[in-house]
């Protein structure tokens, strides 16, 4: 099966067929984005039939129709009809008045003989934003009048809601000239002007000029520039780019300059979030704000032109172009370039047609299209005796979208009376990049009133991409019988072109013409990518950072950029090429990367920190296509800078733990801490980043602390003595250093304490984690304490002295190594110990008291009160006490 075509036999032999009813496609629920953003069109939007393995599938945006893509776009123009992932885009541009879009795309699918083509809408359903970056106040930006000057754009009609934090730079960009936006003003900053002098201030005080300080009271409420030349002061602002943060504060005003205008404008501003690292635009955001004209008046609707004729004269076979004479209209708010129309009937027979490709029928055209001469009307193939008559009707569409009402234009078909050839059909060729294709008579087609088989065709120009052939062999000159026969074959030469055309000087002996047959070539993906940027990367020894998309780039003439793929052949050997997916997240090398992750910020180069210097790394570009096509080897090259990076190391033989008693103090000397500088001779700074703490239990207690020695007048335990927070090998050397254990008694075991601490040399050269632990030894110097709890005894009885008489505790001394000793023999009894009686001086230990071996017994005397002298002892220190003793009397029981 040929291409399709707009009309003659074949198309209606298909259409009688039921083949118009078919398609390639399975899926086409469009495409669903943010206003302002944009969106990836996947496989669940649109999907196609055509079996990847089989044939090539291409689709192509269509271009020439302003009423589709009307506020975005869709890239890339070509794709693959299995294309990928985040590779088709569409972008919006911000605009609020339209919530669905569409665009027009054109399918082929092509075989080894044969073209299959078929076009159709993809719709795009526009969303309102939930969590936009570029937020509006309730406030609005307005002028009074016309040529009037509306406020500053600031912080209260506009703020940016992003993560400042996560080192994103946010910029502005104006583009008045791209955006045609605002329509009916301009952007303008109010430029410093000089002050005038006051009579009692000297000139020399007074400045000159004074940044954006121009008093509305001075100029009047709303500044005047008619016919758009700027007052004194205005400057007009053209396209820039800005941080965020300036936007607000540089003093953007709209100035109205176009009456009578329309009662909004808008001012188009893209915003971008920026990796501050990679460079990689994280983020894109588009808006139009709108500008409140109060003298303004609702936009009004396009009108047909007074003085056009509506109707258009047409010779039978002939194409023929639409004037303005013939179609016109008026709109006052809308420059007439601007203004599109669109076709809401089309003729019955023939078609409107663009003569960038005549070939294909369009459905709407600008008036600037109108005014160069490029819309025509292609009367249909087949001859009629009589003139026909045939309408088209048109709507106009303003720039805001406003349409107009119906406009109608009548075709009249002259009949033709000539002998000489006419071309009565050219749909032209669809061919992909490489291939040839039958020029067919359902493609070009002749008619002759005389003699059609004197007929001949000679090649005269154009082929700037292929050559022709007549039944395989070279051929210029060619009948009509030839191309009914379908041996008449264009053969493109396989380059990277897009278009082609053949000229034909069409003769049947008395009479000829000239006429051009196009050729519309689809790429295919046969090109390898190349490099276009290759900067040498720059780093410190033992650095990683992230290789950016403008100092690595390449690109692709037949395949999406994103997937180009850097296969790394000869890695680098003083580091290597790693993959970081995100922030936090752990690197990996990798043996080569996609331009996509290149793009994200995530490929990383690491040097290992060795004493290598130069680096490279060689790798070849891939492509999407299966099998890849491949570029040459390319190189990139690595500058490492030095850096004294070598870590200070410690001395043989240090021990990093010291002994020391708990009344004393002992220095730190460089037997115990002693590291060097192995690159450098240079000073040494410990930092303590743990104080001393207790390793095992207790840690909440006090566990001493590093002094400077020359901070205390004498060396010994000092709590005035201030805690060091760092200290340099230089004071280890001379003996300035020392530690103190802690003020209290440590009890009865030695304290394991230790301090954390990093060591860094004056370059930067730091450790971390060291641990130096120190050991302080109990002392036995605490006396022990006694409490006491009278004995209870009767007239000549006895009692037990047990723990909860006598209460001994020693913060240094076991229990078991307790003696106690009788000083002086009770007055009226005896003390015994395993019912012996003790004299003075006799002892018995803490552990007898517990196991209730020591006993008073009373002499039944008369006196109710006694007292035992004793003394406590630990082997080194003693204390003396009295144990009081109460004695009750007995009385008979019959008393009782």
């Amino acid at each position: 099966m040929s291409s399709l075509n707009w009309g003659g036999p074949s198309a209606l032999l298909l259409l009688l067929l039921g083949w118009a009813s078919s398609t390639f496609i399975s899926l086409n629920r469009g495409v669903r984005v943010m206003k302002g953003s944009s969106a990836f069109l996947s496989g669940d939007d649109l999907k196609f039939v055509i079996p990847k393995e089989k044939d090539a599938c291409k689709v192509e945006v269509v271009m020439n129709e302003p009423m589709t893509q009307r506020v975005g776009k869709l890239t890339p123009q070509v794709f693959d009809c299995h294309f990928l992932p985040n590779e088709v885009k569409y972008i919006h541009n911000g605009c609020p008045i339209l919530d669905e879009d569409t665009v027009k795309l054109r399918l082929y699918r092509f075989t080894e003989t044969d073209t299959f083509t078929e076009t159709f809408i993809l719709r795009v359903y526009l969303l309102e934003p939930d969590c936009n970056i570029i937020r509006r106040s309730n406030n609005v930006l307005e002028v009074s009048e016309f040529y009037g000057l509306s406020p500053a754009i600031d912080k209260n009609l506009l703020r940016f809601d992003y993560e400042r934090t996560a080192g994103l730079e946010c910029t502005i960009r104006l583009d008045p000239v791209g955006s045609r936006l605002p329509a009916h003003g301009q952007m303008v900053l109010l430029e410093p002007r000089p002050e005038k002098p006051r009579g009692d201030q000297p000139h020399s005080f007074f400045p000159e000029t004074r940044m954006y300080l121009l008093y509305i009271l001075e100029l009047g409420t709303e500044l005047r520039c008619p016919g758009g030349s700027c007052a004194l002061g205005l400057k007009k602002m053209g396209s820039a780019k800005v941080s965020c943060e300036a936007f607000l504060l540089m003093g953007l005003r709209y100035q109205h300059t176009d009456p009578p205008s329309p009662n909004i404008d808008y001012i188009s501003i893209q915003l971008d979030l920026i990796d501050g690292r990679s460079k990689i635009v994280y983020k894109s955001e588009s808006a139009w704000l709108p500008v409140y004209i109060r003298a303004g008046f609702p936009n009004q609707i396009p009108r047909a032109a007074f003085m056009a004729m509506f109707t258009l004269e047409v010779d039978q076979f002939i194409l023929t172009s639409l004037t303005p004479s013939v179609l016109d209209c008026e709109e006052d708010e809308t420059p007439k370039p601007l203004l599109v129309f669109n076709i809401t009937k089309a003729p019955l027979d023939g078609y409107v047609t663009h003569l960038w490709d005549h070939t294909r029928p369009v459905a709407s055209f600008t008036w600037k299209d109108l005014s160069d001469l490029q819309i025509a009307y292609q009367p249909p193939n087949s001859s009629h005796s009589v003139r026909r008559h045939y309408e088209l009707e048109v709507e106009v569409y303003d720039f805001f979208f406003e349409r107009s009402a119906p406009i109608t234009v009548h075709i009249s078909i002259r009949t033709a009376d000539t002998n000489a050839p006419r071309v009565s059909w050219n749909t032209g060729l669809s061919l992909l990049e490489g291939q040839s294709r039958a020029i067919t008579w359902e493609q070009f087609q002749i008619v002759d009133n005389d003699d059609i088989h004197a007929v001949r065709l000679v090649t005269v120009g154009g082929l700037q991409h292929g050559r022709l052939t007549l039944r395989g062999g070279k051929g210029f000159l060619f009948t009509v019988a030839d191309l009914q026969a379908g041996v008449v074959r264009y053969h493109h030469d396989d380059s990277d072109s897009t278009k082609d055309f053949v000229i034909f000087r069409i003769f049947d002996g008395q009479h000829s013409i000239h006429h051009k047959f196009p050729i519309n070539i689809l790429p295919k993906d046969d090109s390898p990518p190349f490099l276009i940027s290759n900067v040498v990367i720059e780093l410190e020894e033992g650095q990683t950072i992230p290789i950016q998309g403008s100092m690595l780039r390449a690109s692709d003439m037949d395949s999406s950029d994103d997937y180009i793929f850097f296969n790394i052949t000869k890695p680098p050997q003083a580091g290597e090429i790693m993959k970081k997916p995100g922030p936090g997240l752990i690197g990996y090398p990798v043996p080569g990367f996609l331009q996509r992750d290149l793009f994200n910020g995530i490929i990383y180069y690491r040097h290992f920190g060795g004493e290598i210097f130069e680096d490279s790394f060689e790798f070849v570009l891939w492509d999407s296509h299966e099998p890849p096509n491949l570029s040459v080897p390319q190189v990139v090259t690595i500058h490492i800078t030095p850096v004294d990076d070598q870590l200070p190391k410690e001395a043989p033989g240090v021990s990093r733990h010291l002994v020391v008693k708990e009344t004393e103090v002992a220095y730190i000397t460089k037997k115990h801490l002693h590291f060097i500088d192995t690159e450098y001779d240079s000073e040494l700074l410990y930092t303590i980043t743990t104080p001393p703490f207790f390793s095992f239990g207790h840690r909440h207690l006090d566990a001493g602390k590093l002094f400077m020695v020359d901070s205390v007048p004498k060396l010994t335990k000092n709590p005035a003595a201030l805690g060091l927070g760092s200290f340099t090998q230089h004071a280890v050397n001379h003996m300035k250093v020392a530690y103190m254990p802690p003020m209290q008694d440590i009890g009865l075991h030695p304290g394991h304490v230790q301090f954390a601490f990093s060591i860094s040399n004056q370059h930067g050269g730091t450790l971390h984690g060291i641990c130096f632990n120190i050991t302080v030894l109990p002392v036995d110097n605490q006396v022990p304490e006694v409490f006491t709890s009278s004995l209870r005894v009767t007239e000549g009885g006895q009692c037990i002295i047990s723990t909860e008489n006598v209460l001994v505790s020693d913060v240094d001394t076991k229990l078991d190594n307790i003696y106690l000793s009788l000083q002086r023999l009770p007055q009226c009894g005896s003390v015994e110990l395993d019912g012996f009686p003790l004299n003075t001086g006799g002892t018995f230990s803490w552990g007898d008291l517990h196991a209730l071996k020591v006993r008073y017994q009373h002499d039944d005397s008369e006196r109710l009160q006694d007292d035992i002298f004793l003394e406590v002892t630990d082997g080194t220190n003693s204390a003396e006490f009295v144990l009081h003793v109460e004695v009750g009397r007995m009385f008979p029981s019959s008393f009782i």
